[in-house]
């Protein structure tokens, strides 16, 4: 089988840690998009966490796109426009917002470039650290004028699990709700998904799901793997994503596993 699209999701995949690909990996991207294979990263970040990547991957100002908050907003890398935006109102996330509030559970607010939290802490500071973001204090984060793509929600993954149980009992018709780690809980428009993205993206660069390859570990990936003609686990993925993908790496990101992958269904 040719493979023209690989779908690569960031963190616990392609990032070798917060901060950095590895050479390895960016070495057999670029001798795969040399090669004509488009390469999207789809991840739940934001698009100001994902640009330096882009341009460590010689990706900005070629044909393709970038997929963020998991699908809710995608950017033509031409351009670095956004094309796609599925977003909902500060009324709709209120009864999310109102139980994270009562648990004490770190909130964080999405719309674009926009990133909102409703008060400063260590937390919030390092996110904002790894993700290139610039923090915008909202006290009330419902008081937002515009509509959010995202709300993030972190805290201890026990703390998580109880909140995840109140507001998918209340928000069901509302919201796609998944983690992205142990720490973070995702909180997207319904239809919303990695997955979804990825339809739709190979859909518009004219490429069968059956020439198209996705790769992650984490619950937000789930979707994409399972779209996908061939999916993928890295060696760290959670149990649902290795029992979901069709091919279970035995490297982990820290052992370039996108470099693997490539090496293996592209290169050979």
């Amino acid at each position: 089988m040719t493979y023209r699209m690989i779908f690569s999701d960031m963190d616990g995949t392609l990032l070798k840690n917060d901060m950095e690909i590895s050479e390895k990996n960016i070495a057999a991207i670029k001798k795969a998009t040399q090669k004509g294979v488009e390469f999207v990263i789809c991840t739940g970040r934001g698009v100001y966490g994902v640009e330096r990547f882009l341009k460590q991957l010689d990706l900005i100002g070629q044909k393709g796109y970038v997929i963020c908050q998991n699908g809710a907003a995608v950017y033509d890398l031409q351009n670095m426009e956004m094309v796609v935006k599925h977003s909902f109102s500060a009324d709709d996330l209120r009864p999310v917002v109102e139980v994270a509030r009562r648990l004490g559970v770190d909130i964080y607010l999405y719309d674009d470039r926009t990133f909102l939290t409703e008060k400063v802490t260590k937390a919030a500071e390092n996110y904002c650290k790894v993700m290139g973001a610039d923090m915008r204090i909202l006290p009330d984060g419902l008081s937002y004028e515009g509509h959010f793509t995202k709300c993030l929600l972190s805290a201890k993954p026990e703390l998580l699990e109880q909140l995840r149980k109140e507001i998918t009992y209340l928000t069901a018709d509302t919201f796609n709700i998944f983690y992205s780690g142990p720490y973070y809980l995702e909180v997207v428009k319904k239809g919303v998904s990695k997955g979804n993205a990825l339809l739709e993206t190979a859909q518009k660069a004219g490429i069968p799901l059956s020439e198209v390859i996705a790769v992650g570990d984490s619950e937000n990936d789930l979707s994409m793997i399972e779209t996908a003609g061939l999916g993928v686990a890295v060696g760290n993925a959670v149990e649902d994503v290795k029992q979901a993908a069709n091919v279970v790496l035995t490297q982990t990101y820290k052992e370039d596993a996108i470099a693997a992958l490539i090496e293996q269904f592209v290169l050979s």
